[in-house]
């Protein structure tokens, strides 16, 4: 299929950030009132608020949880990760 063609991919309806669920809203509120914004990423997984809640509390974990190196060195991982797979976060 060419770049010039007109398909769509998959769409999935997801929550405002203010239609959040409350299991959602709870977990990334501190968060968001940080940063200004909610998180596409709550958005989306607030489809499924459970899986949300598992992801936030493991990615919260990776990111702050005890560790031996530091939170510059896991948000650096992150980066590198992210940039080897091509993703725009």
């Amino acid at each position: 299929m060419s770049k010039d063609s007109n398909a769509q991919g998959a769409w999935i309806p997801v929550p405002s950030p203010d239609g959040l669920p409350a299991e959602v809203a709870d977990e990334i509120g501190d968060i968001s009132e940080r940063i200004g914004f909610v998180p596409n990423i709550a958005r989306l997984l607030g489809v499924t608020p459970r899986h949300f809640v598992g992801w936030w509390r493991y990615f919260d974990d990776l990111m702050r949880g005890p560790s031996n190196i530091s939170k510059t060195q896991r948000e650096m991982i992150a980066v590198v990760v992210s940039a080897e797979a091509h993703c725009p976060y």
